[in-house]
């Protein structure tokens, strides 16, 4: 069975899809065999068109391989379940990460979303079920887990369906965070969110609807990552006094779920994305290398792989 965690925060901007991409290619280039399946459950697409290339992905959304073919038979788009087609191989580089595969999503998926909200079927009950447990549905049938160590959900911003189909089918939740006033609050609003709203109703639901293997009834905190924190090389802390205040609120709050090494802000990963590659391949740039981008990244993904591997 392979280890399941959601990448998510309702608030955008904070490092989520990189974190999700750098976190998968760490796993598969420095901790081998594991094998890594990474799940697009964004509209935006941007991981997606990170590990494909922009022509693949065309390619894939064209030919209808992609993570909307999970929701299509809940709102009659499709008479039945995809298999493992809609896995794809990335574009990064084989000798490293042969072991890294992508479920990539496409635009339409917001439009799905949509759908999934106003459709129901029979029993209420049974249909609130249904809609919120297709990914489940599709790693039973599909046989997807046994192919894989771990599988990483990259969730949208905001508390949709297909992000709850992804909290049922995780055994643990990582949250990035910028040290900004705004998580603070958020943070633990997300916390509370997964733990008191979608695991608790999709419990009461499971009582009554179709058993799924594939659920998780609690899904944990594996870690709470700080992304972006912002350098001030005079600062004795070593960063702006904002980022500062906001990391000891952070700290005092979440003690041992604050995973280390925090994430330093840079041009150089937004780069290294743009050129379709993890920070892990540019060791020689200097806005990768020079700021020791990679080893945060790598070191942050052993952190977090000791995390998951206990859920």
């Amino acid at each position: 069975m392979a280890k399941r965690v959601s990448v998510i925060n309702f608030k955008g901007g904070v490092g989520k899809t990189t974190l999700a991409f750098q976190l998968a290619a760490g796993l598969v280039r420095y901790h081998k065999p594991a094998r890594v399946l990474v799940v697009d459950m964004d509209h935006q697409s941007s991981l997606s068109i990170v590990c494909l290339g922009a022509t693949n992905w065309n390619s894939r959304v064209g030919a209808n391989l992609t993570v909307n073919e999970i929701f299509k038979p809940f709102v009659g788009q499709n008479p039945s379940m995809p298999g493992t087609g809609i896995v794809s191989g990335t574009q990064l580089n084989h000798v490293h990460y042969a072991n890294l595969k992508v479920v990539p999503a496409s635009l339409q998926l917001d439009d799905i979303e949509i759908e999934l909200t106003a459709s129901h079927h029979g029993n209420a009950i049974h249909s609130e079920w249904d809609k919120r447990t297709l990914v489940c549905r599709w790693l039973e049938e599909s046989g997807v887990d046994a192919m894989f160590d771990y599988i990483i959900f990259d969730c949208p911003p905001a508390t949709k369906i297909v992000s709850q189909n992804a909290i049922a089918a995780s055994h643990g939740f990582i949250i990035p965070v910028i040290p900004e006033a705004v998580m603070e609050r958020g943070a633990p609003h997300l916390y509370s969110m997964v733990q008191n709203g979608i695991d608790k109703r999709l419990k009461a639901l499971a009582s009554m609807g179709t058993p799924r293997s594939m659920h998780v009834p609690d899904t944990k905190l594996a870690g709470v990552a700080i992304t972006r924190i912002k350098t001030h090389g005079p600062a004795a802390s070593g960063y702006t006094d904002d980022h500062t205040q906001h990391l000891t609120s952070l700290q005092r709050y979440w003690t041992g779920n604050l995973v280390t090494p925090y994430i330093e802000d840079g041009t150089g990963i937004s780069q290294t994305l743009a050129e379709g590659v993890p920070v892990y391949d540019r060791a020689s740039n200097q806005n990768i290398g020079g700021r020791g981008l990679h080893t945060m990244y790598r070191d942050l993904t052993a952190a977090l792989k000791t995390r998951i591997d206990a859920l």
